[in-house]
């Protein structure tokens, strides 16, 4: 009966951590900075609306010219290496020059 039941204290003495809050915080990041080439996203716009159209055409020449689906599948595959080397191509070409412009 001498003891009180103190939900604030535990057996050592200490004081319990508050309980959470109800609002929620965002965590930042304090590292360093870094941020992407300048005009890449043109490229990788390019490189997407390219991709799309690839496709689409590698479908419709793997459709005219091939009967089974692997090569249908190939023809697409083909249409999207292109076109996806292309955008690196023209990418990689103009990266220097937006170097030297620094």
């Amino acid at each position: 009966m001498g003891e009180t039941n103190n939900k604030n204290s535990n057996s050592t003495g200490e004081t319990p951590p508050p309980p959470p809050s109800s609002t929620t915080t965002t965590p930042t990041f304090r590292g360093g900075t870094w941020k992407l080439p300048e005009g890449i996203e043109d490229h990788i716009e390019s490189g997407l609306i390219k991709s799309a159209i690839g496709g689409v055409v590698g479908g419709i020449v793997g459709v005219a010219l091939f009967r089974s689906g692997g090569s249908r599948a190939a023809s697409v595959a083909a249409g999207v290496g292109v076109a996806v080397g292309s955008t690196v191509e023209r990418a990689m070409f103009e990266l220097p020059k937006q170097q030297q412009q620094l």
